[in-house]
């Protein structure tokens, strides 16, 4: 391997596509009905962990995500504007 050769870093949309959900070491399971899941920063009331059922955390991480937009059909029959047309606007 040679030293001198530099390594390209990934283009910036690999690097965040490629990265997880949350932290993997932040949720940590206490007994079989509880998860505690660290905080990255202390919460204003000072907490610094929540302790959830495994129902409660699902439910608090599927309320991040957002829902589909639903895509509309094209149609052949849509008239589309020409970009000839757009180019003339000035």
């Amino acid at each position: 391997m040679r030293a001198a050769c530099p390594v390209a870093p990934p283009p910036l949309g690999l690097r965040y596509c490629a990265r997880p959900a949350f932290a993997l070491e932040r949720p940590s399971q206490v007994d079989a009905d509880r998860v505690l899941y660290r905080l990255p920063k202390p919460q204003p009331d000072g907490r610094t962990a929540l302790s959830l059922t495994p129902l409660e955390l699902l439910d608090r991480l599927a309320a991040l995500i957002l829902p589909p937009t639903p895509t509309l059909p094209s149609s052949p029959k849509t008239p589309r504007a020409s970009p000839s047309l757009n180019a003339n606007r000035n």
